[in-house]
């Protein structure tokens, strides 16, 4: 059995003290170790000289003689030679070393070996070359080794359209969680360029789920740095405009449904800052905080305390109208919580106390 490397090495013994890692030269230890891990019928030596391949760290030397390994077709030891070379990356600094994996890879014939030689190339912008590859296994693994930028973008929207493979569109929705907020902009743009179709509004809306919400917010609900084609019919080609409206559309949708905390605080606090930002998103407001996963309550409500620190009375009443909605969606202690902080609210002054009698009245 040909073990995998990786699965030797959890994410919580990757960085070794420098007393228990060692180097290998051309020939010492690699070849005999290698035909360890791939040597039938002996667990335990194999699991052994894994671990001892995990602490050698190749001098070029060594580097040679596992890319010997490699490019012959028919050694047994070339899974496991792949493996190392992943393992063990202080070649990436090397532009012409990062070349020949690549070159490796389209020219390898051997599946598994070309898998491994796309996990070599994780975190490098050349791994995008084979998110379209036919072999589902190649394509996922560079899913998963994608880097988010901007030179990456265009292939991740690329082969999110294309959508050959579920599992590698799962992974792009999981990175995409954890997107450079500044990076969201460049992304829309390249969404905006292909041909969306009907039948296509279910993963999109996946896709804008999975976005960084407060950004998402700022560019489709308050339309800041919207393109200027966007509001142009006469500057719009027909596909262009058509997608904004469907991702405006998809994107309110995704923000209301499952808001976060970020998205929630900031929208409080620009609220009780703006009256004009308060009035022309209150409705989107409300709708968001119906929509709120009731365990958010606790936290919102340390920040509607925050917020009310020496805040004036119209800053209040604006206030008040959100948590008198808010209220009657908790429950338990933080139901209690949000009438006590209204009731602290009625006393700072008579006509506040009116008003947010009233707000409580309209909603009972």
């Amino acid at each position: 059995m040909v073990l995998d490397v990786r699965r030797f090495f959890p994410a919580d013994q990757l960085a070794l003290p420098p007393a228990q890692t060692a180097t290998a030269s051309a020939s010492e230890d690699l070849g005999s170790l290698l035909a360890r891990v791939i040597q039938k019928g002996n667990p335990a030596a194999q699991a052994r000289a894994v671990e001892q391949l995990r602490q050698l760290v190749p001098t070029p030397e060594g580097q040679e003689a596992i890319w010997e390994i490699i490019c012959q077709a028919a050694d047994p030891r070339r899974l496991a030679a792949a493996q190392v070379l992943g393992y063990h990356r202080q070649w990436l600094s090397s532009p012409s070393a990062i070349r020949r994996v690549l070159v490796q890879a389209r020219e390898e014939e051997d599946p598994a070996v070309r898998g491994a030689l796309v996990w070599c190339l994780r975190q490098a912008e050349e791994v995008q070359e084979f998110l379209l590859h036919p072999d589902s296994r190649i394509a996922r693994e560079a899913a998963l080794g994608l880097p988010l930028g901007k030179k990456t973008l265009a292939s991740l929207v690329r082969a999110f359209k294309v959508g050959r493979q579920p599992d590698q569109e799962r992974v792009f929705l999981h990175k995409l969680r954890a997107l450079h907020p500044p990076l969201l902009r460049e992304l829309v743009a390249h969404l905006l360029e292909e041909e969306w179709g009907e039948s296509e509004g279910e993963r999109l809306g996946a896709l804008f789920c999975s976005l960084p919400q407060l950004p998402l917010f700022e560019l489709f609900v308050e339309e800041r740095g919207k393109p200027e084609w966007a509001s142009d019919k006469g500057l719009a080609s027909a596909g262009r405009a058509r997608n904004w409206h469907l991702f405006s559309r998809l994107a309110e949708r995704a923000l209301q449904r499952g808001p976060t905390i970020e998205l929630l605080r900031h929208l409080l606090s620009r609220s009780s800052e703006d009256e004009t930002f308060a009035r022309r998103h209150a409705s989107f407001l409300r709708l968001a905080l119906n929509q709120a996963d009731a365990l958010l309550g606790p936290e919102l409500l340390k920040h509607f305390e925050r917020l009310t620190f020496k805040a004036s009375e119209d800053r209040l009443v604006r206030l008040a109208q959100l948590l008198v909605e808010l209220s009657f969606r908790l429950e338990g202690p933080s139901g209690v919580q949000a009438t006590s902080l209204l009731e602290e609210w009625k006393q700072r002054s008579p006509d506040l106390k009116l008003k947010i009698y009233h707000l409580q009245q309209r909603l009972t």
